[in-house]
Formats: C-alpha cells, sequence, structure tokens
C-alpha cells in the first residue's frame, strides 16, 4: 500500500490562450475541471496504474470537494481527510498557453490548517509499504512535520519520497535539508533542484526535465514525444507512475521510462488528469 500525503485541490482549467486582456472576454477551446493538487493528482495517477493507494488530505464539506472525492474514488483512491478543519477545498484557476505552459492563481482553504496538528502519520499506515509526500511547501502542516513523517516512515521498514514544489517563501533547505537523511527517493523538477542549491543525500534524485525525459541520480532517459496540450500536473502524474512501477518491481530505468510516457500522457489533454489511462496505456514503455 502507498500512502500519499499531500494537498487536494479543485482545479478549474483553460485554455489555450495566448495572452489575457482586462475588460474583454477570452474564449479559450479547452476546459477542464476536477482533481488537482500535488498529492491528490500522484494518488490518482498511481491508483490509475494499478497500485493500492491511500490519500491523507483535506478537503471542505463543499461542492468542490465532492467533485474530487468522487473522482478519487473512481480511480480505487482510499481517502482520508483530516477532520475539525474550517474553509472551504483549495482551488486552484489556471490559463495556459498554446505549447502547455500555464499560469495559476490559488486559494488554499482548509489547506492552511491542515496536518499542523497531526505529529504522526503511522495511525493511517495499516498495510503500509510506501510513504510519499507530495509537496511540503504546498501545505504548511507539511512544512513543518515532513522530516519526522519520513523518519517514522523509515523507523517502520516503508520506502519513503519526496517530491518538491516550488517554495515561494523560499526556505527550501530549511524545510527539505532535515528531510534528506530519511528519503529513499527524492523528486524535484530542473528549477526546483537548482533552487536546492549543492546538497548530499542518500536518496536516488529523480530530476524531471518534462519533454526531456528526466535524470535518475544523473542518468538521462528520454522523454516521449507528445503534442502539448496542458502541463498541469504532469510532474504529479510522473511521480505516481514513477512509485507504481517501482512498486511492481521494476528497476529505476524502467520505471523512469513508464514515468515519462504517463507524464507525457498527462499533458495531452487540458487537465491534471484529464488524460491518465491504465497500465496498458504505458506499461510497454519500460521496454524501450
Amino acid at each position: 500500500m502507498l500512502l500519499v500525503a499531500g494537498n487536494l485541490v479543485y482545479d478549474w482549467i483553460a485554455g489555450p490562450v495566448s495572452e489575457l486582456a482586462w475588460e474583454q472576454t477570452t474564449w479559450p477551446e479547452s476546459f477542464a475541471t476536477g482533481i488537482g493538487g500535488n498529492g491528490a493528482t500522484t494518488a490518482y495517477a498511481a491508483a490509475r496504474l494499478g497500485a493500492p493507494v491511500r490519500l491523507v488530505t483535506a478537503r471542505g464539506d463543499d461542492a468542490h470537494g465532492a467533485i474530487c472525492d468522487e473522482r478519487l474514488a473512481s480511480a480505487g483512491v482510499e481517502r482520508v481527510y483530516l477532520p475539525g478543519l474550517t474553509g472551504g477545498t483549495a482551488v486552484t484557476m489556471g490559463v495556459f498557453r498554446p505549447g502547455g505552459a500555464r499560469a495559476l492563481i490559488h486559494r488554499p482553504g482548509v489547506l492552511v490548517e491542515a496536518f499542523q496538528n497531526v505529529s504522526s502519520l503511522r495511525l493511517f499506515g495499516a498495510g503500509v509499504s510506501w510513504l510519499h509526500i507530495g509537496n511540503p511547501f504546498a501545505v504548511p502542516g507539511l512544512r513543518r512535520h515532513a522530516a519526522s513523517y519520513l523518519r517514522e516512515a523509515r523507523d517502520a521498514g516503508w520506502t519513503t519520497s519526496l517530491d518538491l514544489g516550488w517554495d515561494r517563501l523560499g526556505e527550501w533547505m530549511r524545510v527539505v535539508g532535515p528531510c534528506l537523511p530519511y528519503c529513499d527517493w527524492l523528486f524535484a523538477n530542473a528549477a526546483e533542484a537548482q533552487a536546492l542549491g549543492p546538497f548530499e543525500s542518500p536518496a536516488t534524485v529523480v530530476i524531471k526535465r518534462g519533454a526531456g525525459g528526466c535524470t535518475v541520480n544523473g542518468v538521462s532517459v528520454p522523454g516521449v514525444p507528445v503534442n502539448a496540450v496542458d502541463s498541469t500536473g504532469a510532474g504529479d502524474s510522473f511521480c505516481g507512475a514513477f512509485i507504481a512501477a517501482a512498486m511492481r518491481g521494476l528497476e529505476p530505468l524502467a520505471a523512469a521510462r513508464v514515468a515519462n510516457a504517463y507524464g507525457a500522457q498527462s499533458v495531452s489533454a487540458a487537465g491534471a488528469t484529464t488524460a491518465l489511462q491504465g497500465w496498458d496505456s504505458v506499461g510497454a514503455a519500460r521496454l524501450r
């Protein structure tokens, strides 16, 4: 069982939009609504590829949360929502340009309080063999507790992984540094890795490079050509696919090939998870 701790967001994504103009109406070709957020997207992707997944996250008691819950359930994700939080489900509005680049506006809602008073994830650990933390920078409580969650997971004998996001507060190694001794896998895109600066870690470091594929401890794995529509959620889909492949017993480079294929699948339609399919759609990628 994969345990994912991270954010759940209701996404509203539109495009392609070359430019926005005030006091005018833009008519994009595509709109996508539904599940987003690093934690939820990673959990959904891994589950779609056949991994047993439990997601610990936060949602509001509103229509946006209900839509996300239904989408997660459709993929077989076991959902655990942290209780006693106030505010609505997190929402992100976004537009993407021709070629897939995006701009996002975010309201964190219940994520402001999520994980703040959760000192341990062991309560949610029945049957778990892998803990993944999706973007600690997106949730204040994960900034605070990520290292201790990873440490207790390592003590329990679980495999551990951490996926970075962009740290708008610039705390980078203040948050990530204490996590590194307890990570088996560290995922980041090229800009995030550069922002961390030089570091040493026992983790296998996977750098996501978009259309350029990825590197696994410096070994390059080429990307999969695709007509990129929207890059929203591609990195999280990559992580979910990599973990699902690794849980099937694939070696790191084979798992990376599967993850590259799933990331390419993700960007082929508007929205973080719209285009994601099952294992048969990417399983052959491990042989390339």
